[in-house]
């Protein structure tokens, strides 16, 4: 494994701009090699000998931020196997398309994540240990209070990536997590940071526990995360005193539950879901964290009505006998749950049912379907 310092050239682009694409060109990337090495080593000491390997690609920071840093490692690994083809050791290293793919997989942006305001490009400075320990010292302080992009690397950006910029600058990878926590704490998430922060820094990474503002249990256990997750039945047994409000905020949970699952999931975190820990009142039990299914009889489904909620999409599907009685509600805890669902309903010849909305029983305390109607797939 590669010794590197680990950093980012960092993009804001001006509000509501967003890049015309993620991978820079090769003519680009080959011409910004030179400007951006030549800022860095005014940083470096002069009494060592140091490599530059960099990606020309926009990231999303959560892709950086991952644990192990694989990017960062991914770079410093393609360098050294540059030395065994002939590059030397202060040599520098540009990492860019080929006929719109990036050299290796793990170099690849992660389209499914981002939408942020920031966008981030990795740089490395590889060396022997005793130089990397030198680098870091200087670059940590250094790149604070002087870490503004020279004018020739913004303009080339802009011109290649028909964007505007608010700032351009380079800072290392602990800078890039103060700013991510920052962010965090700024939206009410501070609590999933000191999370991602244990799997990042932690060696090895403690046992946490942590609650959401909504009152979910998060717990870091054995290198993943796991949330608790309660099926409708139960939250509203343990809940009776909110009334007609039981639905509206037990939809707000699930809201909050799968921001948390998406931001988790987009900084390479395995996440698993805990079932309940209380009695449920039905069998209860998970599918490969897709599905929590909470089984109500043995009877054989004929057809499923999908329960959705403004603002949310599919809350639940409850699956139905020939008798109109309810068989399962599945609770889908993944963004392919879905797809795979309709892919199982299909070989099962189960329609699907649209609700529109949410469906309760009589008493508000479970999912309930409604007698057959006009099936729409």
């Amino acid at each position: 494994m590669a010794t590197v310092w680990m950093g980012v050239l960092a993009l804001e682009p001006v509000a509501g701009a967003l890049p015309q694409r993620h991978l820079l060109t090769r003519a680009t990337a080959e011409g910004l090699m030179a400007a951006m090495g030549a800022q860095l080593a005014r940083f470096l000491p002069p009494e060592h000998d140091y490599g530059f390997v960099w990606s020309a690609a926009l990231y999303d920071p959560a892709q950086l931020l991952r644990p192990g840093f694989p990017l960062h490692q991914e770079l410093g690994n393609l360098f050294l196997a540059g030395q065994r083809a002939g590059v030397a050791a202060g040599h520098s290293l540009t990492l860019c398309e080929r006929d719109g793919k990036m050299p290796t997989a793990l170099l690849e942006p992660d389209m499914a994540i981002g939408g942020g305001t920031l966008f981030t490009i990795p740089v490395a400075i590889t060396g022997s240990e005793e130089a990397i320990a030198a680098a870091t010292e200087r670059l940590e302080i250094d790149l604070y209070g002087q870490g503004l992009a020279d004018a020739a690397i913004v303009f080339e950006l802009a011109r290649d990536l028909g964007l505007a910029f608010e700032h351009v600058r380079l800072m290392s990878l602990l800078d890039l997590s103060a700013m991510m926590a920052a962010q965090l704490e700024h939206v009410g998430f501070s609590f999933a940071w000191e999370l991602i922060e244990e799997l990042l820094y932690g060696a090895p990474p403690r046992q946490l526990e942590v609650r959401t503002p909504l009152g979910q249990a998060l717990k870091l256990d054995d290198g993943a995360v796991w949330l608790s997750f309660l099926p409708y039945s139960l939250y509203a047994r343990q809940n009776s005193g909110l009334g007609d409000q039981r639905l509206n905020e037990y939809v707000a949970q699930l809201h909050e539950f799968r921001q948390v699952q998406g931001l988790l999931a987009a900084h390479g975190i395995s996440v698993r879901v805990r079932l309940p820990q209380a009695d449920t009142g039905h069998a209860c039990s998970r599918q490969n964290d897709d599905f929590v299914i909470e089984s109500l009889s043995s009877n054989a489904p004929v057809r499923a009505c999908l329960h959705e909620a403004a603002g949310l999409g599919a809350v639940a599907l409850t699956l139905v006998d020939a008798a109109g009685a309810v068989v399962e509600h599945r609770y889908p805890l993944s963004a392919a749950a879905i797809e795979r669902f309709r892919d199982e309903a299909r070989l099962q010849q189960w329609p699907i049912e649209r609700l529109g909305r949410v469906v309760l029983s009589d008493d508000g305390e479970d999912l309930a379907a409604p007698q057959p109607s006009d099936l729409r797939h």
